[in-house]
């Protein structure tokens, strides 16, 4: 995933210390002096042996083991942020991740989440996850929609990602005891942005997540894939506010100093038509007495090199 305008402008939220769960060999680029430790399953050993496909990646020391959804080992309260950069999508039960991720982030705290875009990605066959799946899943557990999960993905996402190409039909139903039995991480579920925001409302319902919307950011056909939240812990407060992007501060310094200059430019004209205008009107008393055709016929001209000219002193007479 590139760096773009837009990941840089929803990490300015990002204070103080936090995690990032889930980095592998993309975390987020986030501002100077933010401090960020990285949750992952696995360490980065067993993780080079899970994911084969990123033999050559630059993985993240991973610094706590867990995953989303359990987070025993962070205290409540505790994180300035959490960052959750196309992850939420590969857990089973997001209402219960949600919830975690909430717990640990003290008050006012910044839930920085990217998702793919199903249309842009190899997601874009399947169907998208409604909130009462997610819901059932959270009361029930997803034991009963796991196999089906992973069956969907090896349907209709596996074709589609370039480094894996359409599963072999004989051997699918071995690929599929093999891709559950090793917990390989797949998207799970799939949403637009409207359909998550309608998930974070069940997960406000079901489990009491209290997340406030301060920023989002739709996908980009082109430049990028995904949709960008960033949510506060709700404390019922007016968040600060992010500090400004540098660059847009430099652009403004920049057009308040050419607007300057363009005032000038206009001042400059409007004194030089000014006095265009003082000398075809004199021009004009020489020329002709008032009422005769030859004044009417100096007036016209002088209207040509200047259409001020002839609006002052009563020049028509």
């Amino acid at each position: 995933m590139r760096i773009t305008d837009r990941r840089r402008r929803a990490a300015r939220w990002l204070r103080g210390s936090g995690i990032e769960i889930g980095a592998l060999h993309n975390p987020l680029v986030v501002p100077a002096g933010v401090a960020v430790r990285y949750v992952d399953r696995l360490t980065v050993s067993e993780l080079r042996l899970h994911y084969a496909e990123l033999a050559d990646e630059a993985l993240v020391e991973v610094d706590l083991i867990g995953d989303a959804e359990h987070l025993e080992a962070i205290p409540d309260g505790s994180q300035d942020f959490v960052i959750a950069n196309h992850l939420v999508e590969h857990l089973e039960d997001p209402l219960r991740g949600l919830a975690e991720m909430t717990r640990v982030l003290r008050p006012g705290g910044i839930l920085y989440i990217a998702l793919p875009d199903p249309r842009l990605t190899f997601d874009r066959d399947r169907e998208l996850t409604t909130v009462a799946h997610v819901v059932s899943e959270y009361r029930s557990g997803p034991a009963a929609t796991r196999e089906a999960h992973y069956a969907d993905w090896v349907d209709h996402a596996e074709p589609l990602v370039e480094r894996l190409g359409p599963p072999d039909a004989e051997k699918r139903a071995t690929h599929l005891r093999e891709l559950i039995a090793g917990s390989y991480s797949i998207h799970f579920h799939v949403w637009r942005s409207e359909t998550f925001l309608e998930v974070v409302d069940a997960a406000r319902r079901e489990v009491g997540v209290g997340l406030e919307l301060l920023e989002f950011s739709t996908s980009r056909p082109g430049e990028d894939d995904e949709f960008i939240f960033v949510f506060a812990k709700d404390t019922g407060e007016l968040p600060p506010l992010p500090p400004r992007d540098p660059e847009v501060v430099r652009l403004e310094a920049r057009l308040n100093e050419q607007a300057v200059v363009l005032e000038q430019c206009r001042a400059e004209q409007r004194t030089a038509t000014f006095r265009l205008a003082a000398r075809c009107q004199a021009a004009v008393r020489r020329a002709a007495p008032p009422g005769t055709a030859r004044r009417r016929a100096t007036i016209a001209l002088a209207r040509l090199v200047s259409p001020s000219a002839g609006d002052r002193s009563g020049l028509d007479r």
